[in-house]
């Protein structure tokens, strides 16, 4: 593993984007596609990220005074505060979430439960290698859905605005984790070893998510709306499918997360996704709330 002939990356102005999502206009349990599965598999998602990002953080923090390249500090310190309002954010449409009849806290509960017995008395190495590979794939699927906006399509306006931003802000930060290891660790071969682990574990804990929120609605019985999903994930064009190519990438020999570009994508972003009426810091925001 090396790092990118281009380092435009390091440049990079890591900071959260303080967002305001409109998330009580939702209206329907099936929110996305009008299927209960795809909707409890985003519901489950967003039920796992204020435990699961607080364990990212800690796998960091553990190593945050070893590191001792000033720029990466600095960029730790950003990724620790888009991590943070990401969980923020995300706790707050759980609420909603529950409001159309999720019970998001069992999602989050069984996910902190785990990370209280298991995961905390693991080896800071295990974390933090953990930690990198579940980067790593969110990243590639934060790249895959702003490449590809049609695979949202169906889902409800604030849920898509939350997921856009998320992504993004996976992408800003997404050699973070890698940089902090390399540095501070620098054993390869177990890295790639923990991430066969966890693409492995990260996709059974989503499965298990969505199915306790399927089995606590009225609507589990819709096997011809589980079909659907089932395409949707896992069928040409779906999601794991299109993720094998960068998946693989990352047990190359030259892979750096920066290797293929996707500054290009931060501005994409900002031109077709971005509503300034919903970042806190923009004129247009106080502009939309000055009554």
């Amino acid at each position: 593993m090396a790092q990118p002939q281009n380092n435009d990356h390091q440049k990079l102005v890591i900071k959260p984007r303080h967002m305001d999502f409109p998330f009580g206009s939702l209206k329907n349990i099936k929110f996305f596609d009008d299927n209960i599965y795809k909707s409890a598999f985003m519901a489950g998602l967003s039920a796992s990220f204020p435990a699961g990002e607080t364990e990212f953080l800690n796998s960091v923090k553990n190593y945050r005074d070893q590191i001792k390249n000033p720029a990466l500090l600095k960029q730790v310190k950003g990724f620790i505060g888009q991590e943070g309002h990401h969980s923020h954010q995300h706790a707050l449409v759980n609420k909603e979430l529950d409001r159309l009849g999720y019970k998001t806290k069992k999602v989050e509960d069984a996910l902190q439960k785990v990370i209280d017995t298991r995961v905390s008395k693991l080896t800071h190495k295990f974390r933090l290698a953990h930690t990198v590979s579940a980067e790593h794939i969110t990243a590639i699927m934060a790249e895959y859905l702003i490449n590809n906006p049609q695979y949202m399509d169906g889902l409800e306006t604030p849920f898509k605005d939350l997921f856009f931003w998320h992504a993004v802000e996976e992408v800003e930060h997404k050699s973070v984790c890698f940089d902090v290891y390399m540095e501070v660790i620098g054993d390869e071969k177990y890295l790639a070893k923990i991430m066969k682990l966890s693409v492995f574990l990260i996709q059974m804990r989503l499965a298990k998510h969505m199915f306790i929120l399927v089995f606590n609605s009225k609507h589990w019985w819709n096997l011809k709306e589980f079909g659907r999903f089932v395409s949707w994930m896992f069928g040409k064009g779906g999601m794991w499918r299109s993720l094998r190519k960068p998946y693989k990438e990352f047990f190359e020999g030259s892979f750096h997360p920066w290797g293929n570009g996707g500054l290009e994508l931060i501005e994409k972003w900002s031109k077709d996704y971005y509503r300034p009426e919903q970042n806190k810091a923009s004129p247009e925001y106080a502009a939309a709330h000055s009554g």
